[in-house]
């Protein structure tokens, strides 16, 4: 895999961040919460659209990028799951339980190397 699409990629991610952040918080446009963050409860599995959503895009990104870029994938992950935490509420001082975004980064870099190993397998 070429690492063009990867910068490609992390070009297009950082601005539609950048975009959904601003319309969830200062335009108050809460329509794909779901999909980005856990419910009110704090319980990620009772969340299954949030559960599946990132289970299935760390999956497919894994399989489509593999190895050769994992440095780059863990730390984006760690990143944005982490811009995502602070802003969940709008407002970076005022943050949810931290073994939430723990336990939903070891999810997505779980199934990210899962697809990665599916790629090797495919790939063959």
């Amino acid at each position: 895999m070429n690492i063009i699409f990867f910068y490609i990629y992390l070009t297009t991610l950082i601005i539609a961040t950048t975009i959904f952040i601003l319309a969830r918080c200062v335009f108050d446009f809460h329509d794909l919460d779901i999909f980005f963050y856990p419910n009110h409860n704090y319980n990620i599995v009772s969340n299954y659209v949030f559960l599946l959503s990132h289970i299935l895009v760390n999956f497919f990104l894994g399989v489509f990028f593999g190895f050769e870029i994992i440095k780059g994938m863990f730390l984006k992950i760690i990143f944005f799951e982490t811009l995502l935490y602070l802003t969940e509420r709008c407002d970076v001082f005022d943050t949810t339980n931290v073994s939430t975004l723990i336990i939903v980064i070891i999810i997505s870099v779980s199934f990210y190397t899962i697809g990665s190993l599916a790629n090797m397998l495919f790939s063959k």
